[in-house]
Parts: structure tokens; sequence; C-alpha cells
């Protein structure tokens, strides 16, 4: 995949899947430390209402909320005196899709989640800015199938067993569908499958062996949205999903960790 090529095993290389990386299509969002006090331009905050704030924000991490692909702001950022110029630099950055830096493979679900409106970033969920709305439900999609999952641990820091880590810098270097090859009737479906799915609940990463919403996801992905053999495709998916879930490095000694 880092190569731009979708190879599963016991099949030939897929060339109808065209791949890219993230630096392609948008740009990551600031660093976290350029946001809040004292170097940035906002005091972050509890949120009440996320209708009211004028500034929301998704900040931090939190297992119950994220089970979800959409995911709603926590915080909300308010303006320090004399930075209000850079606050609305920062909230030009303002996105509803988001990236999981510090993904803990074995109880978080999602390497990226979406907000109903656009959000300010934060240290857990740095916003990603797209050059073209319309392709942040394919690359939303994509990042949550077993493919996604697999991209995101490969590139990511694995110093402690069950996490991956990303940086800012290294976040535009992660693969994903190109959704500048998607006909105007693919995005159509990906908006349709994105309906489908976004009450859906997703078991942590490790458990995709085991998941009958990421297994449905990479079948409406990989089948539905880009028109692959569904029996090939699911059969040979299947065993990767598998072998991924058998690393130590994703369930980090779990019990979740599939068994012999």
């Amino acid at each position: 995949m880092v190569e731009g090529k979708l190879l599963l095993p016991r099949l030939s290389p897929l060339g109808n899947v065209r791949l890219t990386s993230l630096k392609h299509l948008g740009s990551s969002g600031p660093y976290h430390l350029k946001i809040r006090a004292t170097k940035g331009p906002f005091d972050i905050e509890k949120i009440g209402d996320p209708a009211s704030a004028a500034y929301p924000a998704l900040w931090a991490h939190d297992a119950k909320r994220e089970t979800q692909m959409t995911v709603q702001p926590d915080t909300q950022g308010r303006i320090r005196q004399g930075w209000e110029r850079k606050a609305r630099e920062i909230w030009a950055t303002a996105s509803r899709l988001h990236f999981n830096l510090d993904f803990r493979l074995n109880s978080q679900p999602l390497a990226a989640c979406r907000t109903s409106e656009p959000t300010i970033g934060g240290r857990a969920w740095p916003t990603f800015k797209l050059h073209d709305e319309l392709w942040e439900l394919p690359i939303l999609l994509w990042a949550n199938t077993t493919l996604g999952l697999v991209a995101f641990w490969w590139i990511g820091s694995r110093q402690q067993q069950g996490r991956a880590v990303l940086t800012i810098k290294r976040l535009p270097k992660l693969v994903t569908l190109d959704p500048q090859e998607l006909t105007c009737a693919q995005l159509d479906v990906a908006a349709d499958i994105f309906d489908l799915f976004r009450e859906r609940t997703f078991l942590p990463a490790n458990e995709a062996y085991r998941d009958a919403t990421r297994r449905a996801l990479d079948e409406a992905v990989l089948v539905d949205l880009l028109g692959l053999h569904q029996k090939e495709v699911m059969s040979s998916l299947a065993v990767l999903r598998d072998q991924w879930c058998r690393e130590p490095s994703v369930h980090g000694g779990k019990t979740s960790q599939p068994i012999e």
C-alpha cells in the first residue's frame, strides 16, 4: 500500500484500486501547542452544548464517545485577549475530518472520525483539511476499514505494544484511497455507506477479526464502492485481518486477541 498498490494474500495486485498519501490531498492542522495557551490564541474549556460554541474543538480521547465514526466536540476555544488575528488563522484549519494520532489499537476503534460541523483539532484528534470536502467521506470510510487500520499501524511508531503513534509531520504520509479517482456516482455511494454506518458501533481495532461492523464496512468499501469481486476479495481480506490481529504489536497481549 505504501507503494500505491493493493496486494492481498492469494490474489494478484488489484490494479483498479488507486491509493495515494494524504499529503497529495490536503494538509494537516496545527500542532496542539500552537492552538492553546501559552503559545496559542485559545484557552481550551469544557463545552456544554456544541451548537452554542463559537470555536468547538475535539481535543482528547474518551473511549465511550469514540465507538462510532461521528464524534462530537468535547471542548471549545475561548480567544485570549489580543490574539484575535491568530485565532482566525487557527479557525481556518477547522475541519470535520480528524485523525487519531495516539491510536491505542487494543482499546480504541477509530483511525479517523468526523464531527458534524467544522471543528478545531486537538492533541488527540488533529484536523486534516482536504482540497475538496467531497473527499471527506471516502477517506473517513477507508481509514476505518481493516486496510486503513493496517496502513496506520504500518507507518506509526510501535514502541509500545497495542499502540501506534503518529506525529503531525508524519500524518501526511498515511496511505489512503485516492478520492480523485472516484466518479461522482462513487462519491454518492460513499455518502450512502456513511449514512448506513454512521450509528453503527465498532470494536477496538485489534478485534477486527470478530467485529461484524468492521467486516461489513470492509465489504461496503471494497465491493460496493470500488466494485471488487466479493467472494475473492473478502476471503483474502479475512486472512489478512486475522493475521494482523495476531500481531503482538496490535493486541498488546490482551485476551481479546484471536485464539488458536
